[in-house]
């Protein structure tokens, strides 16, 4: 109590003349006298410019707020949409892989990639697939589109996949049209050479490519590629031979993996 007693004892000046300020424009504003309210309409002419750029940057603080606002509900609005679009690709992806499954004749069980690149010496992909899904060493690695490697490494939950774009990774394929066999090896990005093809056997640019068969892990007729440049203007007894292949290795999300291959039936 005497804390406040001080407070008032050492303003009391102050606190007077706010309270004598008050009083006179109380008197004022109630007086209806021409020169009093000429004074009136001067203040408030003074009121209104002081006001005018108060009310000015209160109104910018509420424009800078709002579009704060409307800025995070276009970046939610933003991820969802890119959400969406992801979802129908995934859609689009998943269905196609089902289809494959359904229609080819191999034992297939799906897995994804989950890292790229595991070792360094070899261009490979981890599939979150291992030994206790049925995985082996050596099992073919394909999606619809043709032949994506082969299993070198298991483990119990997980496996590495040698790319078929791996410089050391070798494949017995033929032309579907003419038969013609030769052994691919990549080249560069998704360009690989048809090597040991003879100058005189007939191999066209357009030719598809598939698996010969002559493997103990790819089935035979499984896709690969197409031929782009079929050649006899080198030196030796080989066609120069470029083949595309038809799986786009940059943007592999899912594959399958070849559990068994198919029996061959023979003729009684």
């Amino acid at each position: 109590m005497s804390f406040l007693h001080d407070i008032l004892y050492r303003f009391r000046e102050y606190l007077l003349l706010i309270f004598a300020v008050l009083i006179s424009f109380i008197i004022i504003f109630s007086n209806d006298n021409p020169q009093v309210n000429a004074f009136r309409g001067k203040m408030l002419d003074i009121f209104s410019f002081v006001q005018e750029p108060l009310l000015e940057l209160e109104r910018l603080d509420n424009l800078e707020k709002e579009n704060m606002l409307l800025r995070e509900q276009l970046v939610e609005l933003s991820i969802r949409v890119q959400q969406q679009k992801e979802a129908v690709l995934e859609n689009q992806r998943l269905r196609k892989l089902l289809r494959f499954q359904v229609e080819s004749k191999l034992d297939v069980i799906p897995a994804k990639i989950i890292n790229r690149g595991s070792s360094t010496l070899v261009n490979s992909v981890t599939i979150n697939l291992g030994t206790n899904d049925g995985l082996k060493e050596n099992q073919a690695v394909v999606i619809s589109e043709g032949v994506v490697g082969k299993v070198i490494i298991t483990g119990e939950a997980s496996s590495v996949v040698q790319l078929l774009t791996d410089v050391n990774f070798r494949l017995s394929v033929k032309t579907r049209r003419t038969r013609a066999n030769g052994i691919l090896l990549w080249q560069y990005e998704n360009i690989c050479i048809m090597d040991n093809v003879p100058k005189t056997l007939d191999v066209q640019v357009g030719d598809t490519i598939i698996t010969s068969g002559y493997s103990d892990i790819f089935p035979e007729g499984l896709q690969v590629g197409k031929v782009t440049q079929a050649s006899n203007d080198v030196p030796g007894y080989h066609k120069q031979i470029r083949v595309e292949t038809f799986v786009n290795f940059n943007e592999l999300e899912e594959v399958f993996v070849v559990l068994q291959r198919p029996r061959v039936e023979l003729a009684s």
